[in-house]
């Protein structure tokens, strides 16, 4: 698990440390923070972070939508676009480079917040069908890095989190959340069980129980007599309605 790393462009003294204080609040790293368009891409390229937070009116000769539009020509980033002006001309320069979000000043930390879960959510929306709009052969920037980076973003405690799918042994839904085991440790989020089946696509990761998710990856003994098995350090119960399905897919046939 790693913090969602986040990205500022913004050349306002105040906004910028008040967005800098707001994304330690939240939880989330700071993966940059620049004043101007210039020097941001240089520093977007070196750091690669998860999102951008960028001020449509910045110093120097290209102001933000300049920017994400030059990104987007080679490694498209979602982009968070903040500004002050609530002109129509603004919105449709910045609409067209296909922002995940659009927030105007003043803005409080809960307005930031749920601007970044819009973002990671519309990304997750749109990473789930690029192998079926794209061909191997094209470079879909951020996208396409997180789908080989085998990561997924979840909600726990308040803030985002960046979750490796192969540090995931087991899921476990308890009451109105589900418990993730990773390899090192566990976090709760406040989820279905079946809306983060729905996250998991990767096939390595099937329901062996209702309450329960394993990574397949992951097993290391299956105990036919206690119908448990066994993923790191959880042993996790077999659902007799899943017993079949759970040993066929692992090649063999039920009792």
């Amino acid at each position: 698990m790693s913090k969602v790393r986040v990205f500022i462009v913004e050349d306002d003294f105040i906004h910028a440390n008040r967005l800098e204080m707001y994304l330690e609040e939240m939880g989330y790293e700071l993966a940059g923070l620049v004043a101007n368009a210039e020097e941001a891409i240089n520093l977007i390229a070196a750091t690669k972070p998860d999102l951008l937070l960028v001020d449509i009116h910045l110093e120097g000769n290209r102001d933000g939508v300049q920017m994400v539009e030059q990104l987007n020509k080679k490694n498209p980033i979602p982009a968070i676009f903040i500004t002050s002006f609530r002109d129509k001309e603004t919105f449709d320069r910045a609409k067209l480079t296909d922002p995940y979000a659009y927030i105007i000043k003043p803005y409080d930390k809960d307005m930031l917040q749920a601007a970044i879960e819009l973002a990671v959510y519309k990304f997750s929306k749109t990473s789930k069908h690029l192998d079926t709009i794209h061909t191997q052969t094209d470079y879909q920037g951020w996208n396409e890095d997180q789908l080989v980076n085998d990561t997924m973003y979840v909600k726990s405690n308040g803030s985002l989190v960046k979750i490796k799918l192969s540090d995931i042994l087991c899921v476990e839904a308890k009451d109105k959340i589900c418990q993730i085991g990773l390899i090192k440790e566990s976090i709760d989020t406040r989820i279905s069980l079946q809306k983060l089946e729905e996250q998991l696509i990767s096939d390595r990761f099937l329901r062996v129980h209702r309450s329960f998710i394993i990574n397949k990856e992951a097993i290391s003994q299956v105990n036919l007599s206690e119908s448990k098995v066994s993923v790191g350090q959880y042993a996790v119960p077999i659902g007799r309605s899943y017993k079949a399905s759970f040993l066929n897919s692992l090649g063999q046939l039920p009792d």
